[in-house]
């Protein structure tokens, strides 16, 4: 009678376990779903903002009779806005077949590799894309703002030299706005997924 009783108080708790174990995972998967969907949204919106940005370049550049300069500086940030585009595909690539929790392991892991990919972006590419504009400037001649560091006596070397010094500053400034920027926007939904990682990895241990 005894084992009788402690078999059904087992089978009792095994099945009440096997009862609250679905409803812990879709608690997950509603907060996971959540905040990659927050992500997403912010990453797309973040890219998107690009566009009106080219915009307001070109419409500047013809503005101060840098029609040249200004239609580069559009065609440099649309660039900037298809290499973001490419970037973000890599989401697509993850298998949303696996489980919740190795979703959300390789959705972080793409989220780092975007970021990285992103930061040498600021870092490095921007500064040379403006080395660029001072080469075009160079060669256009245009009678603008720029006219002031480009005179008929300046060498390609000086601007150059002067577009290098420029891109520097840029380097910088642009490391600095891209880690303030990427606190604000994507540090809190970042720190939630690696909150909801870190709780099913204790509850699968």
């Amino acid at each position: 009678m005894e084992k009788s009783i402690e078999k059904r108080w087992n089978e009792a708790f095994i099945n009440e376990q096997s009862l609250i174990a679905p409803k812990i995972n879709n608690i997950y998967n509603q907060k996971s779903k959540s905040v990659i969907h927050k992500i997403k949204r912010t990453y797309e919106f973040d890219n998107k903002g690009l566009l009106p940005m080219a915009g307001i370049v070109l419409i500047g550049g013809i503005l101060l009779s840098e029609t040249i300069i200004g239609a580069y500086g559009t065609f440099l940030i649309l660039c900037l806005y298809f290499f973001n585009s490419r970037l973000l595909k890599r989401f697509n690539t993850i298998d949303v077949k696996s489980d919740n929790l190795t979703y959300l392991k390789n959705y972080r892991s793409v989220i780092n590799s975007v970021s990285k990919a992103t930061k040498k972006l600021f870092v490095f590419a921007i500064p040379l894309a403006i080395v660029s504009i001072f080469a075009v400037a160079y060669e256009v001649k245009e009678q603008s703002f720029l006219s002031k560091f480009i005179s008929k006596d300046s060498s390609f070397l000086d601007i150059l030299g002067i577009g290098l010094i420029v891109a520097i500053a840029t380097g910088v400034i642009g490391f600095v706005v891209y880690n303030i920027s990427t606190r604000i926007l994507y540090h809190s939904l970042t720190s939630k997924l690696d909150d909801i990682i870190k709780e099913m990895e204790a509850l699968k241990a």
